[in-house]
């Protein structure tokens, strides 16, 4: 999304358009922070901010659009649908069918937007709030700018405080104590007039940043030349890491912080509500190599240990939360960018996902796959699917008007020497005004063209999930806390599949034939544990060995780690009846449900699978429908039911409510009606 230098806003707005109106827009929830006035002759003009815009957002400004004029409007219209115009006055104002359902915003005066576009034209400063759950008063805190230059200033009695950086080179790195003798570090993630909070969070953040690459956080502040502070997406990247493990604790609080950098840069005030409040909940411990953070939430305990592994520059977060009746627990882990080669590789990476996103937005209904060829490597080989049908298969899911941006979260493992890199990237869905959000991940290789999505490399889908299940309609038996297993490979190239890991195997069943979103018939292989109790099922990380046989007797074995778990169900409601009349077939299907308290949700799927036989017979056809996309928030949506599946008659509905996690936790819900 749109984030810190345009705004917390996500709209674009077509004021132009008489049928606007242009009065009736919400207010900014974040006013413009004044800034400090550019030099005669250097402020900034629209056609520089727009020409900004496309530079940095590409996902919502693609392509380079010419001024338009329409008094007092100057604007620019994109092929995505999405408006940016400036008024006469200097109004920035947006608008989009994929952000806010085409509502216009007032995103805030162009003035204060002067030193993120032309940082050179102003002075600069860094303010923030130093808190740890109330505010941290009458503390001196100190600043060390990149060239080791040292500035003080002390906190106010609500634990603000404000540096001039005219002449200081950025970034900066902060430092604060508690009256206990705490230190807190923090820093910057900016240019011009930024803010900068210290908190447990920050600290957290820059110690991080420094225990990846086996530096003591004190040695490097002494001398920030020898070890210099993150800058740019090195900021962001360790932000993330900390982000993921607190995402729970921040939303239960409503502490309004919805991307990593918020840890930082977001201005909240010390009341013990909100971010604050959070902070008066959680308590972050240090030891040699690793970091222990504990959230006494009211609905729940959060532990997470914190490990660092210098050889490979990454973080591992693992992450429990116990509360009356429900434990979830995940493993994070995220490669920070801290050298030159690695920040090169992540920055290259991320440039390919954007102009990656960009064709499919620009070329909307009349993407081929010719338009996705170039960014995938020659070589891929994705869940059996190669690089043509994977191109075709990622057309024909964009063929319902969606638009996509593709974020890149983190780096799960980067090695510079084989040229390979796997990245947890959030894939944004938006239609019709709602946007879906699934973190996915995404295999890359690096050629002579640069880093190019090579494909997992698999010769079939294969799935491990440790999910809470609960199942009901026509067959509402075995609900509890489970692992099951799929693997759905081309048609034809396998001809058995075994499952084991260390506590015993997972029978698998053949079942029906798939039909993927390129057209490809799928076999399928399912099995699963049945109900275990929440002590029994194997922790996140846990490895299963998945052998599938060839039809000439070869085999091929993958190794998969098992999610995150939780054990908390998620009630369906809105269906009645579990005949297959009850599905309405041939008309519409009416869902809503309640969403998990004891993990941040990150995506929130409704489907259904139509089946032409028995579900578990090889020449049954099975055609999967999706309602349209759905927000996190969403606890209810609609199902299009068709009447034939592959052209058969439907002889049995499964509808399949799958609730995911910021950390990979699962809850699925299925209604049966047969």
């Amino acid at each position: 999304m749109l984030r810190d230098s345009f705004s917390r806003v996500l709209c674009v707005a077509a004021i132009f358009l008489a049928s606007c109106g242009g009065g009736d827009a919400p207010d900014s929830p974040v006013p413009p922070k004044p800034l400090a006035a550019a030099p005669a002759g250097q402020l900034l003009t629209p056609t520089q901010l727009m020409d900004w815009a496309e530079q940095h957002y590409t996902a919502y400004f693609p392509g380079h659009e010419t001024d338009r004029t329409s008094f007092p409007y100057t604007y620019r219209a994109y092929s995505n649908g999405n408006y940016l115009a400036v008024t006469n006055t200097g109004e920035i104002w947006v608008q989009g069918p994929g952000l806010t359902n085409n509502t216009p915003y007032d995103v805030g005066p162009m003035s204060g937007y002067q030193c993120t576009v032309l940082p050179a034209t102003c002075g600069g400063s860094v303010s923030g709030t130093a808190a740890v759950g109330g505010p941290l008063a009458g503390r001196t805190v100190t600043l060390k700018d990149a060239l080791n230059h040292t500035a003080t200033t002390s906190t106010s009695a609500a634990g603000t405080f404000t540096f001039s950086t005219d002449g200081l080179t950025g970034p900066f790195l902060l430092q604060a104590s508690t009256a206990s003798g705490t230190t807190l570090y923090s820093v910057t993630a900016g240019a011009g007039v930024q803010t900068a909070n210290l908190t447990p969070l920050t600290d957290l953040v820059v110690r991080s940043w420094y225990a990846v690459q086996g530096i003591p956080v004190d040695t490097a502040f002494a001398n920030p030349v020898a070890a210099p502070p993150p800058a740019g997406v090195q900021v962001k990247a360790t932000a993330q890491a900390v982000l993921s493990l607190m995402q729970l604790a921040l939303t239960v609080g409503g502490a309004g912080v919805s991307g990593p950098l918020d840890l930082i840069t977001m201005p909240f005030t010390a009341n013990h509500a909100g971010l604050d409040g959070v902070l008066d909940m959680t308590r972050v411990s240090y030891a040699a190599g690793s970091a222990t953070v504990t959230v006494n939430a009211p609905g729940g305990v959060q532990t997470t240990t914190v490990t660092y592994d210098t050889a490979q520059s990454s973080m591992t977060a693992n992450t429990s939360v116990h509360s009356e009746s429900n434990t979830s627990s995940s493993t994070v882990a995220s490669v920070i960018p801290a050298s030159a080669g690695r920040l090169a590789a992540w920055n290259a990476i991320e440039a390919s996902l954007s102009s990656f996103a960009a064709v499919i937005n620009a070329k909307g209904a009349s993407l081929t796959t010719a338009d996705l060829l170039p960014y995938l490597d020659a070589a891929l080989m994705n869940d059996g699917l190669n690089r043509t049908q994977f191109a075709t298969g990622i057309v024909s899911s964009f063929m319902d008007g969606q638009g996509v941006t593709l974020e890149m979260k983190r780096v799960a493992s980067l090695d510079l020497a084989t040229g390979r890199a796997q990245a947890v990237v959030t894939v944004t869905q938006i239609q019709g005004g709602e946007q879906e959000q699934q973190d996915n991940d995404f295999d890359f290789v690096q050629g002579a063209s640069g880093w190019l999505w090579g494909g997992n490399g698999r010769i079939a889908e294969v799935d491990i999930y440790a999910e809470a299940r609960l199942n009901l309609g026509a067959n509402a038996q075995g609900s509890g806390p489970s692992v099951s297993a799929g693997v759905q490979p081309v048609q034809g190239t396998v001809s058995a599949v075994s499952v084991t890991t260390s506590a015993g195997s997972i029978s698998m069943s053949r079942g029906a034939t798939g039909i993927d979103e390129g057209g490809v018939l799928l076999d399928s292989f399912f099995g699963g544990t049945g109900t275990l109790p929440a002590a029994s099922v194997p922790p996140a990380g846990t490895p299963f060995t998945v052998t599938m046989s060839r039809p000439d007797g070869s085999t091929v074995t993958l190794v998969v780690p098992l999610n995150a778990l939780t054990t908390e169900i998620v009630p369906l409601t809105g269906p009645s009846g579990s005949a297959l009349s009850d599905a309405h077939l041939g008309g519409s299907l009416a869902l809503s449900w309640q969403l998990p308290q004891t993990y941040a949700v990150a995506r929130v799927r409704l489907a259904a699978l139509v089946y032409t036989g028995t579900q578990s017979g090889p020449s049954t056809f099975r055609c999967e429908v999706n309602s349209p996309v759905l927000g996190t928030s969403s606890t209810q949506g609609v199902l299009n039911m068709p009447t034939t599946c592959n052209g058969q008659a439907i002889k049995s509905v499964t509808v399949n409510l799958n609730i995911t996690g910021v950390n990979g936790e699962r809850s699925i819900t299925m209604y049966s009606f047969q």
